[in-house]
């Protein structure tokens, strides 16, 4: 595996003091996933959900609290929540509206959980008039064949 140099844009978020949810674009097939992958080593926990699959997807369309989200999470993936650092990463983000939406409240209530949303097609909920969670959110692009050596 080569050093995406991407995981050092990925520290730097970690250790930042003014943290929000990261929203990872880039296109198709670029290494979104697998570079989160290798990017949860940094973390005592990590909770991933894949929004092409109906049951995580389903965690989200249910109108309810946000609290009560987070629990049904750390119960669907059979996690503990604590103290320890819990890195949460959402892939395909972009098959969920409702899920987007919920980026804020972990800014808002949970800014000490560490939440990172992947989607290839994040475009065409920017471009419509769906609630993406704008100011509460940070973004990061990355590019085919973008590695050091």
């Amino acid at each position: 595996m080569f050093k995406r140099k991407i995981l050092e844009k990925l520290l730097n978020w970690k250790d930042s003091s003014n943290r929000k949810p990261l929203v990872l674009r880039g296109a198709r097939q670029v290494g979104k996933t697998t570079v989160v992958n290798l990017f949860s080593k940094e973390f005592e926990q990590f909770i991933s959900l894949n929004l092409e699959d109906p049951h995580d997807r389903d965690l989200f369309e249910v109108e309810d609290s946000f609290e009560n989200l987070l629990e049904s999470i750390y119960f669907h993936k059979k996690k503990k929540q604590g103290n320890q650092k819990t890195l949460i990463f959402i892939d395909e983000i972009q098959n969920s509206p409702l899920a987007v939406a919920q980026l804020r409240y972990f800014f808002e209530n949970r800014p000490d959980l560490y939440v990172i949303a992947a989607g290839s097609l994040l475009e065409t909920l920017l471009d419509t008039h769906s609630s993406f969670p704008v100011g509460r959110v940070q973004f990061l692009v990355l590019y085919p064949l973008c590695f050091e050596l």
